[in-house]
């Protein structure tokens, strides 16, 4: 008798499906799942509000932006690489140190379940996914968002960045957040799009690309150059007056957002509850399938341009006819 053939499933845990966007596109609108979402996103414990109330302690407490950081000194900007060197190294360790050094939840909540360290591979530099990842987000991208946060903080204090202030503008204060992170979306998605030009892929996107299955030193494992368009987001505040909570939370929404969003995990998960909420599942599918979810899921710009991967079988069949067409073009 012939030996039944058995087809893996293609995920070892994946959230509901099919994925769907954030609730502020529904139609007719509905008020009431808007504020639910943005209660469990922004207000329960999830890593955007963790990244809130670190944005809130450095410019209330820890580093608040000030007057003399209108000269350009090492004196300070040197601080600024420092404590986000600190930050990156405690935030994006721990969680790999969780998730796949000390192996805090095995495979618990794990989207692919594939090993992302320990083999060795000549596409990655040092021939280890880690070391790679680590190598371009220590040497590029924390100096690279650094210079960024440096460059903001001058324009602050130059009066080149339009300030906003929390007892005379509560709500508006409180909505930006929220605003920020349909805009980084938007800015993403459309930044992203242009480094998938296959000229672009090859010379810098392709090294974030060597990540299929992604770990947290995935998240900012970049050529150079697509970490200054990455960080660009910030320019934003040019026109955009705002306090410096918020360029704080734009930035580390992406330095420290990005490594906890590629973790490859859904949350981390002990003593048996989900402690930490930090998702990724809509961009895990980017990596596996490189023609979609170019974007996030908070803004529909992926469902406006047919680019749009839901997480089901039927539009995984769409996907790979759509990434045919253009590999023959």
């Amino acid at each position: 008798m012939a030996k039944q053939k058995v087809n893996k499933p293609l995920w070892n845990y994946h959230p509901e499906l099919p994925l769907q966007m954030a609730p502020y596109w529904h139609w007719p609108m509905r008020p009431l799942m808007i504020i639910k979402w943005l209660w469990e996103n922004f207000l329960q414990v999830s890593d955007r509000a963790l990244y809130i109330a670190y944005a809130l302690a450095i410019a209330l407490w820890l580093m608040p932006f000030a007057g003399h950081e209108a000269v350009l000194s090492w004196q300070w900007a040197g601080w600024v690489l420092v404590r986000n060197l600190v930050a990156v190294l405690v935030v994006v360790g721990g969680l790999h140190y969780w998730f796949y050094g000390m192996d805090g939840q095995g495979n618990l909540l794990r989207f692919d379940a594939r090993p992302i360290t320990g083999r060795k591979s000549p596409r990655f530099k040092f021939n280890y996914q880690t070391w790679d990842n680590m190598y371009y987000t220590l040497v590029y991208g924390v100096p690279i968002a650094s210079a960024w946060e440096v460059a903001a903080r001058w324009g602050y204090a130059n009066g080149w960045v339009g300030s906003i202030s929390i007892g005379s503008e509560p709500i508006w204060f409180l909505l930006l957040f929220p605003i920020l992170t349909l805009y980084q979306g938007v800015h993403f998605y459309f930044i992203h799009r242009l480094i998938h030009w296959p000229p672009a892929y090859r010379w810098v996107h392709s090294v974030h690309h060597r990540n299929i299955n992604v770990g947290p030193w995935s998240g900012l494992s970049m050529h150079p150059v697509e970490h200054l368009l990455y960080f660009s987001s910030l320019l934003i505040f040019l026109l955009l007056p705002a306090h410096p909570v918020h360029i704080l939370f734009l930035l580390h929404w992406q330095l420290l957002g990005a490594p906890s969003g590629h973790s490859g995990y859904e949350a981390v998960f002990a003593k048996d509850k989900r402690r930490l909420l930090i998702g990724g599942f809509f961009h895990q599918l980017h990596h596996r399938y490189f023609e979609c979810n170019y974007g996030s899921p908070e803004f529909p710009l992926d469902r406006w341009f047919g680019t749009f991967h839901d997480g089901t079988s039927e539009m995984l069949k769409q996907v790979r006819e759509r990434t045919q067409r253009m590999h023959s073009r």
